[in-house]
């Protein structure tokens, strides 16, 4: 499978900018058909915990629908889903060429320390959805710190895990690290997707990246904004599994 990692440096609050940005990285390096095509947590605004700002009326899934049929591939991108009761929801949502929604996932930890806790309603459980006969699981950001946030995944049959962030530079280290452990002990490809540039307060420097089932590094982004191709070989993955099959001893 082709996986399309698209690093982008997010305008803060800014809709109409971050979508023209996100059509512009794909004009300029246009996926083949077929492929899984990531965008960062939030893309259309940044990581803001202001509710008015990130209301979109659905232009960002829009969006995300127009790139698939546009490509004939599948996008997977962070959204900010409609406020109820003064709260809204931090997800991940994928489309496929015909424009159907292939899964719509609620993060399930939102960041105490920037109060998104009291912005964001928390998801309860992962989702699946598949893609070229690939179980694909998709997480987002600060997940990324509760590994038994994943293991229900992988015991569902995640083959694939895709996390996507507005990871700060200040603590990059510990994403790309906790990226290769949730390969290592899911015994899956995971593939994390972060922006990269300034919010107010914080500098991120990308690394996006994606390790293989036994957690070796596929790519690594530098800190500009940039598409990336990795090529996943899922038939890897489940020979691994069979050969090791450490995921039927889990106790969940």
């Amino acid at each position: 499978m082709h996986v399309v990692a698209v690093q982008m440096d997010m305008a803060w609050q800014d809709i109409a900018k971050n979508h023209a940005q996100a059509r512009q990285l794909l004009a300029d390096n246009p996926p083949s058909a077929g492929s899984l095509v990531i965008f960062p947590e939030m893309f259309a605004t940044g990581f803001s915990m202001n509710l008015d700002a990130t209301r979109d009326e659905g232009r960002s899934s829009q969006l995300l629908q127009e790139l698939a049929a546009e490509y004939q591939c599948v996008t997977l991108g962070g959204i900010v889903g409609p406020v109820v009761d003064g709260a809204a929801t931090n997800e991940a949502i994928a489309f496929a060429p015909d424009g159907s929604q292939l899964v719509r996932y609620v993060k399930q930890q939102p960041f105490s320390l920037s109060g998104e806790g009291g912005k964001y309603r928390a998801g309860n459980g992962h989702q699946i959805f598949q893609w070229q006969g690939v179980q694909i699981s998709p997480f987002i950001c600060y997940d990324l710190r509760f590994p038994e946030r994943f293991r229900p995944a992988a015991a569902a049959g995640a083959e694939l895990i895709v996390v996507i962030a507005c990871w700060p530079q200040v603590r990059s280290e510990h994403w790309v690290r906790l990226l290769q452990a949730r390969a290592i002990e899911n015994l899956a490809a995971v593939v994390g997707v972060n922006r990269c540039g300034e919010e107010p307060n914080l500098s991120f420097d990308g690394r996006s990246t994606a390790f293989d089932h036994m957690g070796v590094q596929l790519f690594e982004c530098d800190a500009k904004p940039q598409v990336v191709v990795a090529d996943i070989d899922i038939d890897e993955v489940r020979r691994w599994r069979s050969k090791f099959p450490a995921l039927q001893d889990m106790r969940l």
